[in-house]
Protein backbone atom coordinates (compact mmCIF):
# COMPACT_ATOMS: atom_id res chain seq x y z
CA UNK A 1 0.00 0.00 0.00
CA UNK A 2 1.37 3.48 -1.14
CA UNK A 3 2.03 6.51 1.03
CA UNK A 4 -1.12 8.15 -1.15
CA UNK A 5 -3.44 5.43 -0.36
CA UNK A 6 -2.40 5.32 3.22
CA UNK A 7 -3.50 9.09 3.35
CA UNK A 8 -6.72 7.86 1.64
CA UNK A 9 -7.49 5.44 3.72
CA UNK A 10 -7.15 7.19 6.67
CA UNK A 11 -9.36 10.17 5.28
CA UNK A 12 -12.17 7.76 4.67
CA UNK A 13 -11.97 6.16 8.29
CA UNK A 14 -12.22 9.25 9.52
CA UNK A 15 -15.36 10.65 7.22
CA UNK A 16 -17.06 7.55 8.40
CA UNK A 17 -16.03 7.71 12.05
CA UNK A 18 -17.73 11.57 12.00
CA UNK A 19 -20.44 10.52 9.99
CA UNK A 20 -21.49 7.45 12.68
CA UNK A 21 -21.18 10.12 15.32
CA UNK A 22 -23.26 12.60 13.66
CA UNK A 23 -25.88 9.93 13.73
CA UNK A 24 -25.50 9.19 17.21
CA UNK A 25 -26.10 12.95 18.22
CA UNK A 26 -28.96 12.73 15.55
CA UNK A 27 -30.60 10.09 17.59
CA UNK A 28 -29.75 11.39 20.68
CA UNK A 29 -31.53 14.81 19.51
CA UNK A 30 -34.50 12.64 18.25
CA UNK A 31 -34.68 11.49 21.47
CA UNK A 32 -34.02 14.39 23.44
CA UNK A 33 -36.58 15.92 21.11
CA UNK A 34 -39.44 13.32 21.51
CA UNK A 35 -38.97 13.24 25.07
CA UNK A 36 -40.19 17.41 24.98
CA UNK A 37 -43.26 16.37 22.82
CA UNK A 38 -44.00 14.01 25.39
CA UNK A 39 -43.30 16.61 28.64
CA UNK A 40 -45.88 19.11 26.30
CA UNK A 41 -48.32 16.80 25.93
CA UNK A 42 -48.16 16.09 29.51
CA UNK A 43 -48.94 19.56 30.51
CA UNK A 44 -51.25 20.71 27.79
CA UNK A 45 -53.59 17.46 29.10
CA UNK A 46 -53.48 18.81 32.46
CA UNK A 47 -55.51 22.01 30.70
CA UNK A 48 -58.54 19.54 28.76
CA UNK A 49 -61.35 18.25 31.07
CA UNK A 50 -62.99 14.88 29.83
CA UNK A 51 -66.43 14.85 30.06
CA UNK A 52 -68.07 13.32 33.30
CA UNK A 53 -69.37 9.85 32.34
CA UNK A 54 -65.49 9.07 30.40
CA UNK A 55 -64.80 7.38 33.24
CA UNK A 56 -66.77 4.44 35.13
CA UNK A 57 -64.48 4.87 38.46
CA UNK A 58 -62.95 7.88 40.46
CA UNK A 59 -59.94 5.28 40.32
CA UNK A 60 -59.35 4.55 36.59
CA UNK A 61 -56.08 5.73 34.90
CA UNK A 62 -55.75 8.58 31.82
CA UNK A 63 -54.47 6.24 29.28
CA UNK A 64 -51.79 7.67 27.08
CA UNK A 65 -51.66 5.69 24.22
CA UNK A 66 -48.92 5.91 21.48
CA UNK A 67 -48.44 5.27 17.81
CA UNK A 68 -44.55 5.17 17.18
CA UNK A 69 -41.47 3.28 17.93
CA UNK A 70 -40.02 2.09 21.10
CA UNK A 71 -38.11 5.79 21.47
CA UNK A 72 -41.35 7.23 21.71
CA UNK A 73 -43.16 4.92 23.86
CA UNK A 74 -39.88 5.17 26.29
CA UNK A 75 -40.43 8.84 26.23
CA UNK A 76 -44.04 8.58 27.09
CA UNK A 77 -43.37 6.07 29.68
CA UNK A 78 -41.68 8.48 32.09
CA UNK A 79 -44.57 10.23 32.89
CA UNK A 80 -46.71 7.68 34.72
CA UNK A 81 -45.76 8.59 38.03
CA UNK A 82 -47.08 12.23 37.11
CA UNK A 83 -51.23 12.07 37.48
CA UNK A 84 -53.00 14.63 35.48
CA UNK A 85 -56.47 15.81 37.25
CA UNK A 86 -56.12 13.36 40.36
CA UNK A 87 -56.03 10.42 38.09
CA UNK A 88 -52.80 7.95 37.97
CA UNK A 89 -51.38 7.43 34.30
CA UNK A 90 -51.24 4.22 31.82
CA UNK A 91 -48.75 4.97 28.99
CA UNK A 92 -49.50 2.05 26.33
CA UNK A 93 -48.86 1.02 22.47
CA UNK A 94 -52.28 2.23 20.79
CA UNK A 95 -54.98 -0.75 19.72
CA UNK A 96 -56.57 -1.21 16.87
CA UNK A 97 -58.22 1.54 15.58
CA UNK A 98 -61.60 -0.10 16.70
CA UNK A 99 -60.41 -0.39 20.19
CA UNK A 100 -58.78 3.11 20.39
CA UNK A 101 -61.79 5.12 21.49
CA UNK A 102 -62.62 3.14 24.28
CA UNK A 103 -59.11 2.28 25.59
CA UNK A 104 -57.64 5.63 24.96
CA UNK A 105 -58.08 8.97 26.34
CA UNK A 106 -55.12 10.66 24.54
CA UNK A 107 -54.03 9.46 21.60
CA UNK A 108 -50.12 10.48 20.75
CA UNK A 109 -49.11 9.69 16.72
CA UNK A 110 -45.24 9.60 16.96
CA UNK A 111 -42.46 9.25 14.52
CA UNK A 112 -41.69 5.43 13.58
CA UNK A 113 -44.97 4.21 13.00
CA UNK A 114 -46.17 3.27 9.10
CA UNK A 115 -49.50 2.60 9.69
CA UNK A 116 -52.27 5.20 8.25
CA UNK A 117 -53.42 7.92 10.76
CA UNK A 118 -56.39 8.34 9.14
CA UNK A 119 -57.50 5.35 10.39
CA UNK A 120 -57.32 6.22 14.36
CA UNK A 121 -58.42 9.55 13.52
CA UNK A 122 -61.64 8.87 11.95
CA UNK A 123 -62.05 6.10 14.73
CA UNK A 124 -61.99 8.95 17.51
CA UNK A 125 -63.98 12.17 15.55
CA UNK A 126 -66.03 13.05 17.73
CA UNK A 127 -65.14 10.83 20.65
CA UNK A 128 -63.59 12.00 24.41
CA UNK A 129 -60.39 11.40 23.18
CA UNK A 130 -57.12 14.22 22.95
CA UNK A 131 -55.07 13.78 19.56
CA UNK A 132 -51.35 15.18 19.07
CA UNK A 133 -49.94 15.33 15.73
CA UNK A 134 -46.66 16.75 14.26
CA UNK A 135 -47.67 19.93 11.02
CA UNK A 136 -46.58 18.30 8.07
CA UNK A 137 -46.31 14.51 9.62
CA UNK A 138 -47.70 11.92 10.73
CA UNK A 139 -50.73 12.40 12.25
CA UNK A 140 -50.58 16.37 11.99
CA UNK A 141 -53.71 16.91 10.10
CA UNK A 142 -56.85 16.07 11.61
CA UNK A 143 -55.29 16.08 15.74
CA UNK A 144 -56.72 18.30 18.05
CA UNK A 145 -53.10 19.19 18.96
CA UNK A 146 -50.58 19.76 16.58
CA UNK A 147 -47.15 20.23 17.46
CA UNK A 148 -44.75 21.83 15.33
CA UNK A 149 -40.76 21.93 15.47
CA UNK A 150 -38.86 25.20 14.38
CA UNK A 151 -35.48 26.07 15.07
CA UNK A 152 -35.02 23.38 17.87
CA UNK A 153 -38.29 25.11 19.88
CA UNK A 154 -41.55 23.30 20.04
CA UNK A 155 -44.58 24.97 19.16
CA UNK A 156 -48.26 23.72 19.15
CA UNK A 157 -51.63 24.80 17.36
CA UNK A 158 -55.21 23.67 18.40
CA UNK A 159 -57.87 22.64 15.80
CA UNK A 160 -61.32 23.90 17.26
CA UNK A 161 -62.71 22.02 14.45
CA UNK A 162 -61.17 18.34 15.41
CA UNK A 163 -62.06 19.14 18.89
CA UNK A 164 -65.94 19.23 17.79
CA UNK A 165 -68.33 16.88 19.36
CA UNK A 166 -65.98 14.94 21.79
CA UNK A 167 -66.98 16.52 24.97
CA UNK A 168 -63.73 17.81 25.84
CA UNK A 169 -63.13 20.77 27.27
CA UNK A 170 -59.81 23.03 26.70
CA UNK A 171 -59.12 25.59 29.25
CA UNK A 172 -59.17 29.35 28.07
CA UNK A 173 -55.34 29.30 29.62
CA UNK A 174 -54.35 26.43 27.11
CA UNK A 175 -56.13 28.59 24.04
CA UNK A 176 -54.07 32.12 24.77
CA UNK A 177 -51.07 29.66 25.27
CA UNK A 178 -51.09 27.95 21.53
CA UNK A 179 -49.57 29.16 18.67
CA UNK A 180 -52.73 29.63 16.67
CA UNK A 181 -56.26 28.63 17.52
CA UNK A 182 -58.39 27.49 14.47
CA UNK A 183 -60.61 25.66 12.48
CA UNK A 184 -57.99 23.72 11.15
CA UNK A 185 -54.88 21.45 11.95
CA UNK A 186 -51.54 22.40 10.66
CA UNK A 187 -48.45 24.25 11.48
CA UNK A 188 -50.46 27.37 12.20
CA UNK A 189 -49.30 29.55 9.58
Amino acid sequence: MTIRSKTVCVKCLAIILSVLACGHVVAEDKAAEISVKADIAHKIARFVSWPDGRFERQDMPLRFCVLGDQVTLDAFGVLTDRPIHGRSLEVLLAPDPLLVARSCDVLYFGEGDERNPVDWLASVAGQPVLTFGEAGRYGGDGSIVTMTVRRDRVSFSISLEANERTGLRISAQLLQLAAFVGSQGGSGQ
